[in-house]
C-alpha cells in the first residue's frame, strides 16, 4: 500500500516541484518497494528496525530546524516548524502584526498529532530505504572481491 500511495503522491504532485512533496513520495514508494521485496533483500531485521526507528525519530527532531513564518492578511502572524510536514505551530490574530506575534509567542506551541505521525513514518521509511541501500551496496562490494589464489 505504501508503494502505491508513494507513487500516487508523486503523480499528484508532479506539477508542483516542491522538495518536500518529492521527498515524501520517494520515501513512501521506496519504503513500499523494500517491504514488497523484503524476502529477496535478506537483511538483519533487528538492524533494519533499529536504524529505521532511529532515523524516524532523528529526522523528525531535525526537521524542527525548518521554520516557516507567514502573515495572514494584515492582522495575523503564524509560525510553523517541521519538515516535510509542519507539525509544530503557533499563531495569533490581532489589530497589528506585531501584536499578533506577541499573542502567538505568549500562547505557546501547538502540536498536530496527525502530521507528527506522518513525519515520523516518512522519516522511518527513509531510514528503511537507506539501510537497505547500504546493506545491498556492502553485499555487492563483498561479492566483487577477487577470490584468493591458493596453490
Amino acid at each position: 500500500m505504501s508503494l502505491t500511495f508513494g507513487m500516487f503522491w508523486l503523480v499528484m504532485n508532479v506539477t508542483v516541484a516542491v522538495d518536500r512533496h518529492v521527498f515524501t513520495g520517494v520515501a513512501l514508494a521506496g519504503g513500499g518497494l523494500v517491504l514488497l521485496l523484503w524476502r529477496r533483500i535478506r537483511l538483519p531485521v533487528r538492524l533494519v528496525t533499529v536504524v529505521s526507528v532511529a532515523v524516524g525519530l532523528a529526522g523528525t527532531a531535525g526537521g524542527l530546524i525548518v521554520r516557516t513564518v507567514t502573515t495572514g492578511g494584515m492582522f495575523g502572524w503564524f509560525e510553523d516548524r517541521g519538515w516535510p510536514f509542519a507539525w509544530l505551530g503557533r499563531g495569533g490574530l490581532a489589530d497589528s502584526v506585531d501584536e499578533a506575534r506577541r499573542q502567538a509567542v505568549a500562547g505557546g506551541w501547538a502540536t498536530d498529532g496527525t502530521r507528527l505521525a506522518a513525519d515520523v513514518v516518512v522519516w522511518a521509511y527513509t531510514g528503511l530505504v537507506l539501510i537497505c541501500l547500504i546493506g545491498l551496496a556492502v553485499r555487492a562490494q563483498k561479492g566483487r572481491k577477487a577470490p584468493e589464489v591458493t596453490e
